[in-house]
């Protein structure tokens, strides 16, 4: 089950204007989030059977969050939303470790399947959530524009010795 772990509180606004800024375009091509725009942060991946991981952006805020709630993040993703785009049922790719924490920017109805069953968690704007990517998840369409940012570890075996360097695993 996704859990929210806390809020941005005070900064909100200042991660609304941040994340408006953002340079973000159709990265993924997903056939899952159709419209969906994105931009990576720390470690980027182009998905599909090979992925491939690479430096991608750096912003000293995005590191700053990222560390205060996932120690050890490898890849952001910024994700944006615009009226009438969701992401359907999904998990994420098997370079990412399980578990994520997801920054909410915005209201979002998030959903998962435990076993058979769809369970609807609506994401008050701000969220920050703990969830297991593992699991079949996704976003119903919003009804205004919402971001989200989502903090991953990248797994051992698809890093570059380089990139090594700095793992840190979380603990479950």
């Amino acid at each position: 089950m996704v859990e929210i772990l806390g809020n941005l509180g005070p900064t909100l606004a200042e991660w609304h204007a941040w994340a408006v800024r953002q340079p973000v375009t159709e990265l993924l091509q997903s056939r899952y989030a159709r419209g969906r725009l994105e931009a990576y942060y720390g470690l980027g991946a182009t998905l599909g059977q090979t992925p491939r991981i690479y430096p991608a952006r750096h912003d000293p805020r995005v590191d700053a969050l990222g560390n205060e709630w996932l120690k050890g993040w490898h890849s952001a993703l910024l994700c944006k939303y615009t009226p009438g785009v969701g992401i359907n049922p999904h998990r994420d790719h098997t370079c990412f470790q399980p578990w994520a924490v997801m920054v909410n920017l915005g209201e979002a109805n998030f959903f998962e399947y435990v076993g058979k069953d769809k369970q609807v968690t609506p994401l008050p704007d701000g969220a920050i959530v703990r969830l297991n990517t593992k699991v079949l998840h996704g976003v119903l369409p919003v009804s205004q524009t919402r971001y989200s940012l989502t903090f991953r570890h990248v797994k051992p075996g698809f890093l570059a010795p380089e990139q090594q360097l700095s793992l840190e695993l979380p603990s479950t």
